[in-house]
C-alpha cells in the first residue's frame, strides 16, 4: 500500500514534522486526515483493482494528491510555516507525476508498432481445408443462450442466479458450449455463497439441449469480496495487468476452473507484449491458483487467449504494422477486421484435431470496399495468429457472404451470423449459419466467395456441403479450381438421377452403379440427356474431382436410348 499512496504519507509526513516545530497541536489533524485518506486509498484499491504497473502507481498517487493537498493546506499552517514553500514542493511533486503520467498514456496509445512486433504471426498463401468429416460449430451463441436460459428453470432456486459467459471448448474430443450460473447479485449470493454449477451442450449437433453439469463452486467472477475470481487473481499476481475477464474451462471429468489471461505492462506504459501472455487458473472450489505460460498451460485448456483478446490482436495486425500515424492518415497496407456478429467478433472454430481457433475476415479501410483481403485463424491456445492471403484477395467479405445469405430468406426474417471462410475442393467458400428471429438455428449457407450465383443451403452441414460440391460441379467450379483432377472414360449403368436448373439451361447429375462419384452433364451440350433414367447404360469422358468425387461430363452416350 506504500506504493500506492506514497504521495500522501510523503506529504503528511513532511508537514507533521514541520508542525511539531512550528504548532505541535496541529499534528492531530493530520494524523486524522491522513487515517482518512488511507482509508479511501484502500477503498479505492479494493474497488478499482489497479495492478503494480509504474503507469498505474503514479495516476493513482496524481489523483490521490489532488484530492488530498487542498484538504491538508485547509487544515495546515497558514502563513505561520511558510506554506508557500511546502505548497511549492508538493505542487513540483504532482506536477512531476503529471508529466509521466501523460507520457505513459501517449506511450500505450500511440507507441503500438512494439505491440504489433510482439505479435507470433504467420502468413499462408493456401486456405485450410474442410472435409466431409469436419462439421463447423453449427449453434451460434444467440442460440445457445436462448437454450440454457429456457433450461435454467432445473438450477435448484433458480431466481438467485443467471447465465454467465459462453466458452467454447473441447471436452473429452468434442466441441461443446459451456456457461457458469452466475449469482444475480449482492444479496443472492449473501444468501447462496456458492453457485451450484454450469451448462454444456453439443457445439455442433443443431438438435442438442443445453445439459445441467452440478459442480458447486465458491469463487466465481459474480460473488463478492474474497470469494470475487477476478479479485482473488489479482489478489495473488498485483503486479500482472488481467486482459479481458475470467472465463470457464472445465477439464474431461467436469472439474470446473477460471482463467485469466495476464501480462506484464512494458517500461512506464500499459503497452501489451503479445509474445509473453500467460494464463492464470482458479481452482472454482478451492481458491487455488497457478501460473502458466499459454502455451505450457495444462491440456485441458483451449483458450488460454480469451476472444476478446483475440479481436484485439486482429484489430493490431490489421492496423499498426508500420504504426499508429499510418494506420489514421497513408493507410499502408491497413486492413479492417469484420465484425462476424458473436460476442467479441471472431468466430470460433474447431479443427479435426481438437484445436481451437478464432476466426476473422479483413477489409480494405475504403467504406465502398465489400472483397476480403484475407483472414486470420488464431490459435486459442498459443495466441499465434495466421493469415490466410493468396487465393482470397478479390474474393467477396464476410458482411457480402452474410447479405447474401439474408436475402435468400427475406420474408422468414432469417439473419446471418458467423460466417468462416474454407477452402472446399479448391475453391474458397463462405459457410453461414442462419437464425431466425428468436435466434434459433434455420439452415447453412455455403456460398462460393468468388460467385455469388454459386450456394446451397440446408439445415445439416453434411447436407450442405454435398449440395454445395453438386453445384460447384455443374457450374465447372470444382475441376477447374483444383489440380487434382484429370479426365478419364468410364461406362456403366446409372442408378440415380437427378435434374436441377442451371442458368437459362438445365444440369442432369446421376450417379452409377458401383461408383461412388457424382456426374454432371449439362443440357445445352446434350438435350437428350434430360431423358436419362434408372437402368440406363452409359458411356462418358468426364473430368474428375477425386477430392470431392465429382465429375463434369465432356462426352455423353447413352447407350439404351440412342
Amino acid at each position: 500500500m506504500f506504493l500506492v499512496t506514497f504521495i500522501g504519507t510523503l506529504s503528511v509526513l513532511v508537514m507533521a514534522i514541520v508542525g511539531v516545530a512550528f504548532n505541535p497541536k496541529r499534528v492531530a489533524l493530520f494524523a486524522i486526515s491522513y487515517a482518512a485518506y488511507y482509508f479511501l486509498a484502500i477503498l479505492a484499491v479494493f474497488i478499482f483493482m489497479p495492478s503494480k504497473t509504474v503507469l498505474s502507481l503514479v495516476e493513482f498517487n496524481f489523483f490521490a494528491g489532488i484530492l488530498f493537498l487542498p484538504i491538508v493546506s485547509m487544515i495546515g499552517f497558514k502563513q505561520e510555516i511558510h506554506s508557500k514553500y511546502v505548497s511549492s514542493i508538493f505542487g513540483t511533486l504532482l506536477a512531476v507525476l503529471f508529466i509521466v503520467g501523460v507520457f505513459g498514456s501517449i506511450q500505450t496509445h500511440l507507441g503500438v508498432k512494439p505491440v504489433y512486433q510482439s505479435l507470433k504471426v504467420k502468413t499462408l498463401k493456401s486456405a485450410p481445408l474442410l472435409d466431409k468429416k469436419e462439421t463447423p460449430i453449427a449453434i451460434a451463441p444467440k442460440t445457445v443462450r436462448n437454450k440454457m436460459n429456457k433450461a435454467m428453470s432445473s438450477v435448484p432456486n433458480t431466481s438467485y442466479y443467471r447465465l454467465g459467459d459462453l466458452q467454447t471448448q473441447v471436452v473429452d474430443g468434442h466441441a461443446v458450449y459451456i456457461a457458469p450460473v452466475e449469482f444475480d447479485g449482492f444479496w443472492r449470493w449473501q444468501r447462496a455463497h456458492t453457485t451450484p454449477g454450469y451448462f454444456m451442450i453439443d457445439a455442433t449437433n443443431i438438435n442438442a439441449e443445453p445439459k445441467f453439469v452440478k459442480k458447486s463452486m465458491k469463487y466465481t467472477p459474480s460473488a463478492y469480496f474474497n470469494d470475487d475470481a477476478q479479485r482473488v487473481i489479482y489478489n495473488r499476481y498485483p503486479e500482472w495487468v488481467q486482459e479481458g475477464n475470467p472465463q470457464l474451462e472445465v477439464d474431461d471429468q467436469g472439474e470446473p476452473y477460471f482463467i485469466q489471461t495476464v501480462y506484464k505492462a512494458r517500461g512506464i506504459t500499459k503497452r501489451i507484449n503479445y509474445n509473453s501472455l500467460h494464463v492464470v487458473v482458479l481452482n472454482s472450489r478451492n481458491g487455488a491458483t497457478k501460473m502458466y505460460t499459454t502455451q505450457n498451460a495444462p491440456k485441458f485448456i483451449n483458450e488460454s487467449i480469451g476472444s476478446s483478446t483475440a479481436a484485439e490482436m486482429n484489430k493490431v495486425f490489421g492496423k499498426y504494422a508500420y504504426g499508429f500515424w499510418n494506420a489514421h492518415f497513408n493507410k499502408t497496407d491497413v486492413k479492417l477486421p469484420n465484425n462476424n456478429g458473436t460476442e467479441d467478433g471472431v468466430t470460433p472454430v474447431v479443427d479435426k484435431h481438437g484445436n481451437i481457433y478464432y476466426f476473422n475476415d479483413f477489409t480494405s479501410p475504403k467504406s465502398d470496399a465489400d472483397s476480403t483481403m484475407g483472414y486470420s485463424m488464431i490459435n486459442a491456445r498459443t495466441g499465434e495468429l495466421t493469415y490466410y492471403t493468396g487465393k482470397n484477395i478479390g474474393v467477396m467479405d464476410s458482411d457480402g457472404a452474410k447479405k447474401i445469405a439474408d436475402k435468400e430468406y427475406v420474408a422468414q426474417k432469417w439473419r446471418a451470423t458467423m460466417p468462416i471462410m474454407y477452402n472446399i475442393d479448391g475453391t474458397p467458400t463462405w459457410v453461414v449459419s442462419l437464425l431466425d428471429s428468436t435466434g434459433a438455428f434455420r439452415s447453412y449457407a455455403y456460398i462460393k466467395a468468388a460467385d455469388q450465383s454459386v450456394k446451397a443451403y440446408s439445415t445439416t452441414a453434411t447436407d450442405a456441403l454435398d449440395q454445395y460440391r453438386v453445384q460447384l460441379a455443374t457450374t465447372g467450379s470444382t475441376a477447374g479450381s483444383t489440380g487434382n483432377s484429370k479426365a478419364i472414360k468410364i461406362d456403366g449403368k446409372v442408378e440415380r438421377v437427378a435434374i436441377v436448373p442451371n442458368g437459362s439451361s438445365q444440369s442432369v447429375i446421376f450417379t452409377l452403379k458401383g461408383n461412388k462419384n457424382l456426374w454432371t452433364v449439362g443440357t445445352d451440350d446434350y438435350p437428350k440427356a434430360v431423358l436419362l433414367k434408372a437402368g440406363d447404360k452409359v458411356k462418358i469422358t468426364a473430368t474428375v474431382n477425386k477430392a470431392a468425387k465429382t465429375g463434369t461430363v465432356q462426352e455423353f452416350r447413352n447407350q439404351t436410348f440412342m
